[in-house]
């Protein structure tokens, strides 16, 4: 059955309501990502036991960001899970993903590291405070060019970046921040799901948009019948 190239974010305020969702929309979608509000659940494990459960893929976002040494243990805190997608900052720099990528090798694990480029929250005005770069697609595309050459997996990166991370075409390429119908946005590099996929990621992200909907398989499904022929599926 072809799958929504899409990671559902589990971001309700309680277990049971994200293991709904996952219930509800399992067939439809790739994957379902666990962030810091149901990742601190104190009963986070029944989540993610759910998750596994419906074979579905486990997208755990972390943005694990810290000293080298911080970081690779907490792989090994993390290895009972074994998710299949974990994310980190770029910006903790070369030894702090070598360390990463040592302790998923040591602990056997076949979780693929997402490096996070610049958070979506962020435009070029955030960027240039930051890191004195306010074009933000040159910015990204040195985030992506220092994950690269360490052999990460891929990057999390918005929509508005796609097209000069192209040439990047080994690495995954996960973009939040997308939308499928027209609505108000908290976020400021924001695209719609179908032209993200278009423009060469390989799965997006969505949250609110479905999980706060009184009919999320409705609202899935009224989505793919206005793209049927949009780059949306899985083979």
């Amino acid at each position: 059955m072809k799958k929504f190239k899409c990671f559902i974010a589990l971001d309700l305020k309680s277990n049971a309501q994200n293991i709904g969702i996952v219930k509800k929309l399992y067939r439809h979608v790739y994957g379902f990502k666990v962030g810091y509000r149901s990742f601190y659940n104190n009963r986070s494990n029944e989540l993610i036991s759910e998750i596994k459960k419906s074979k579905c893929k486990l997208f755990l976002d972390l943005k694990l960001h810290d000293i080298p040494n911080t970081v690779g243990s907490a792989i090994d805190s993390l290895s009972n899970i074994n998710p299949d997608f974990l994310t980190l900052h770029i910006s903790g720099g070369n030894e702090m993903m070598k360390a990463v990528l040592n302790s998923i090798k040591k602990n056997k694990l076949n979780t693929k590291i997402l490096g996070v480029t610049l958070l979506t929250s962020l435009d070029g005005k955030d960027s240039e405070k930051i890191y004195k770069e306010r074009n933000t697609g040159k910015l990204v595309k040195k985030f992506a060019e220092i994950a690269n050459n360490l052999n990460i997996h891929g990057l999390i990166c918005s929509g508005d970046e796609l097209k000069v991370l192209r040439k990047y075409n080994k690495l995954i390429k996960i973009t939040p921040g997308v939308k499928m119908f027209a609505r108000n946005d908290d976020q400021k590099r924001v695209t719609f799901a179908h032209n993200a996929l278009q423009e060469g990621a390989s799965f997006v992200v969505i949250g609110r948009e479905l999980i706060e909907s009184k009919k999320p398989l409705y609202l899935l499904k009224e989505y793919g019948e206005q793209n049927k022929n949009k780059n949306l599926w899985t083979k």
